[in-house]
């Protein structure tokens, strides 16, 4: 299969001249043309001067939906101007009906549920980025930059002019785009990509000017062209960004500590630097960069062996992240696979903890210091993209107190560099693309205690390619991968143990714990042939593979090495509207993966279907049938075991987003043959009791019933069936509630505040404890009851396992974890991309081992403890020059 498939794509590479001139033809795509002029243009929405009348509009657009490919039901004209600073355009919506135009305040980059027009320009004309500027009839507005595989990043915050205003015609917006705020490459006549859309929120309706069918690929290489533009200078962009913070941290600190009194105050500053080396090559520098996260990461419980991932929120590394991304295939179901950059490594939390005895009270810092980082962006003209990062952490110290009363300081992390650097060549108008990128990690490592904790370096290296054919409907996607860890033998021990190697397992053939290793190399591979439109039918065939020895998890995110993987889907939608439903698809597909061993650790044989009513309401359902398969991961670095057979489906339900007030719920249902089950329960109601604000509040309710929860391993010749340990499980009934709250208030398009409330409970109950009878299956024995005596004590039990083993003792592991996590935060842009944010804070974390679940008594719990509250101030102010 996979011979025959590099087969096709050799084939495929034949039409390329053909596809080059396709994408290249001026006439086979709508065409706007911009003016130039030499007059002046006040930014008011009001479309009054006389420069406008010189530039012909553009004035055929059709419809997405409702009634995908006819005319638009109201009029839109849109004009272009262009000087030797900015590009204008100017843009005309009519309406019959001016009062029942739908708007919103909303701040910069939030969903506005209302009318919007929107521009989206491909500066480079490389058929695959592009970027986005969007405003709605209040002037709120949303730009972001378009990557290559579609995704939008609206982190990109450009500093440009845009107004709009409702008259009795409609609704008209004005808008000008510095030049100096886009990448693109100089020529005598330029010709840009251009995308617009126009929609009509009470009628459902959006209309472009660029139409292509939904049965057919979209992106930047289906847009219209711009022409007209003359020769567009190259632009020397400078930017400064000074800063200043102040923050108050009034927490709740136990009497006695050294370190900290509970009202500690922190100052801070520092500078960014954006320099426009060309008109496509950016410098981003940033000395002392402040890059504490605005909205804080929600609560969560996790009792499993793997990492929980949270998003990066920091803009330094969100703009352009998309120039960083590596290895993307394009596939409608894959298996999980490492994330090769993963920007929060970078100033993560100190890995090393003062383990000192008879220490006291102790001081860690909650990030380590980035001392300074600077990026490099651009592409050229002939297609090449690039992307360079660097950054440089300081090393980090924690304070305790010894056992003499003393103040002292330990070492929790190194001082760090890393480094990545992207590379990517666009060919065939976009339609192909090779590159590759590498990345490093290197440590100072001259304290024993972290050498023994950490690696001292960390090296990627890989190359990926994408090729589609036949106006992108088919595509082969791939890469290929590299990776070494290089530390002390501690320190590479500790790779080997961890969850996502368990190389001390004692049943593994393929790779086996080596306590002498001082290095891991490995590789990860994937492929991908899918066909991504058409009138009905899409699907995708994908293998990926991930050596056991693959690590990348110094500057990406990785769960799991030792796998290899195949999925399948062949999906049929309809995208023509009928009676009762808009829209609606059905994908069958199928995942398996097996270790290294050649064991089959997963397989599932699902299928799911979305769509849309004709009254604008979602669904989404799906129904997934896993047979018993070898578990590899249950024992934690036992032997292997399995898992039982498992069936889960998932409805959820979405009303009309046009209206007022929005319900969401969804409903997630598992069970096993073993008696166990899960189910969550999720509801959200939004509704915006005026035009600036909206609410959402949404519970959620989950309900685990976990038959063999992993507890310890326990060292015992007497359990020779096991390998000499025993790996001890209990039966776990969880139960755990949540309630998140937003609340977003415009008062202007420039100023806003935004409120985040999450409070959480949950308990568990452990019984049953038992330990694993034999490998390869899913039976226990039971303590107790099947063998042995258990004999509880202060909520611990001791436990004699009766077939001559050493007693020993399993501490209570039953919990009731309370926490509220708040965030405010106050955003005022007081001039173009200068900002002022006020902060504020709370957190509180509850622990009781009471295991069972009571809402009254759980919730009141969550205050029974004085929070810890956070107030910051940050002041920017932007200079271009």
């Amino acid at each position: 299969m996979l011979a025959a498939t590099l087969l096709l794509a050799g084939v495929t590479l034949q039409l390329q001249d053909a596809d080059s001139r396709a994408a290249s033809d001026h006439s086979t795509v709508p065409t706007v043309r911009a003016e130039r002029f030499a007059g002046s243009i006040s930014i008011d929405g009001r479309l009054d001067e006389a420069d406008w009348a010189l530039a012909t509009p553009a004035v055929s657009f059709t419809q997405l939906d409702p009634n995908e490919g006819e005319s638009a039901s109201e009029r839109t004209e849109v004009r272009f101007l262009i000087n030797g600073n900015a590009l204008f355009v100017g843009a005309r919506m009519y309406d019959r009906d001016p009062g029942a135009i739908k708007t919103t305040l909303a701040r910069r980059d939030a969903s506005a549920d209302s009318d919007l027009f929107e521009i989206l320009l491909d500066p480079y004309h490389d058929h695959l980025t592009g970027v986005q500027f969007r405003i709605n009839p209040s002037g709120s507005i949303r730009e972001a930059v378009i990557g290559s595989g579609g995704n939008d990043d609206p982190s990109w915050d450009p500093v440009w002019e845009a107004a709009a205003r409702v008259d009795s015609l409609g609704w008209t917006a004005e808008m000008r785009i510095p030049l100096s705020q886009l990448r693109y490459n100089p020529a005598e006549d330029a010709v840009w990509g251009i995308q617009m859309g126009r929609s009509i929120y009470r009628k459902g309706e959006v209309v472009v000017f660029s139409f292509v069918p939904k049965t057919e690929s979209f992106g930047a290489n289906r847009y219209g062209h711009l022409v007209g533009l003359g020769r567009v200078e190259p632009q020397r962009q400078v930017e400064v960004m000074p800063y200043t913070s102040a923050r108050a941290e009034y927490t709740d600190v136990p009497s006695g500590n050294p370190f900290r009194d509970g009202n500690d105050y922190f100052g801070n500053a520092g500078v960014d630097l954006k320099y426009g080396i060309t008109s496509d090559v950016t410098l981003d520098v940033t000395v002392n960069p402040d890059f504490g996260q605005v909205e804080v990461d929600p609560a969560v419980v996790n009792l499993t062996a793997f990492e929980t991932f949270f998003p990066e929120k920091r803009p330094f590394f969100i703009e352009g992240a998309d120039l960083f991304r590596f290895g993307g295939i394009r596939t409608f179901n894959s298996s999980g696979f490492p994330r090769f950059f993963f920007s929060r490594r970078i100033g993560r939390r100190p890995q090393g903890r003062i383990d000192v005895p008879g220490a006291g009270f102790t001081d860690v810092p909650d990030q380590s210091t980035i001392l300074g980082a600077a990026k490099l962006t651009g592409r050229t003209s002939s297609g090449w993209s690039i992307g360079i990062l660097e950054s440089v952490t300081a090393e980090e110290h924690g304070r305790y107190l010894d056992s003499t009363n003393v103040v002292r300081r330990a070492p929790v992390e190194p001082a760090s560099n890393r480094a990545v650097a992207r590379i990517r060549k666009d060919l065939r108008a976009g339609n192909s693309t090779i590159g590759g990128m590498v990345s490093t990690v290197n440590r100072d490592m001259s304290d024993e205690s972290l050498a023994a904790l950490l690696p001292s370096s960390a090296y990627f290296g890989g190359v990926d390619f994408t090729h589609a054919w036949g106006n992108r409907e088919f595509s082969f996607d791939g890469m290929f991968a590299l990776s070494r860890v290089s530390g002390t033998a501690d320190a590479i021990s500790r790779l080997q143990r961890s969850s996502a190697r368990y190389f001390q397992r004692p049943d593994q053939e393929s790779a086996r714990f080596d306590a002498t290793k001082t290095a891991l190399d490995g590789h990860a591979w994937q492929i991908s042939l899918a066909k991504n439109s058409g009138k009905n039918f899409l699907g995708s065939l994908t293998f990926q593979d991930v050596s056991p020895e693959f690590e990348v998890n110094e500057l990406g995110f990785q769960t799991r090495a030792g796998t290899r993987a195949l999925s399948w889907t062949y999906g049929y939608r309809q995208t023509r509207p009928a009676k009762v439903i808009r829209n609606w698809s059905v994908y069958p597909f199928t995942n398996h993966v097996w270790n290294y061993d050649g064991d089959l650790t997963f397989q599932t044989y699902s299928v799911l279907g979305f769509g849309r009513f004709t009254n604008f309401w979602r669904f989404f359902w799906r129904f997934d049938y896993q047979p018993s398969s070898t578990d590899d991961r249950l024992t934690r670095g036992g032997p292997l075991a399995r898992t039982p057979r498992r069936q889960d489906f998932v409805v959820e339900l979405e009303t009309d987003s046009r209206k007022t007030t929005q319900v969401e719920g969804s409903v997630f249902y598992r069970w096993d043959d073993a008696g166990g089950s899960f189910g969550s329960y999720d509801l959200e109601l939004s509704f915006r009791p005026t035009t600036a604000a909206r609410i959402s509040i949404g519970p959620n309710l989950s309900l685990n019933e976990n038959v063999a929860q992993y507890i310890t391993t326990i060292a015992d010749p007497a359990a020779a069936k096991t390998f000499g340990s025993r790996y001890i499980f209990g039966r776990l009934d969880q139960t755990e509630l949540s309630l998140v709250t937003r609340v977003d208030w415009t008062f202007t398009p420039n100023l806003s505040l935004q409120l985040f409330l999450q409070p959480l409970i949950s308990s568990g109950n452990f019984s049953g404890l038992k330990e694993l009878a034999e490998p390869h299956t899913f039976d226990f024995v039971e303590y107790g009851r099947d063998r042995g005596t258990l004999t509880e004590s202060n909520g611990d039990a001791i436990i004699d396992p009766g077939d001559g083993g050493t007693p020993f003792e399993i501490a209570n592991r039953d919990f009731n974890i309370r926490s509220l996590r708040a965030n405010a935060v106050l955003r005022w842009e007081y001039r173009p991309g200068s900002t002022l944010f006020v902060i504020w804070q709370q957190s509180r974390e509850g622990f009781e081992p009471f295991g069972d679940f009571s809402v009254g008594r759980d919730f009141r719990g969550i205050f029974d403890s004085r929070g810890d509250n956070i107030l910051a101030v940050k002041l920017s102010y932007w200079l271009g020059i």
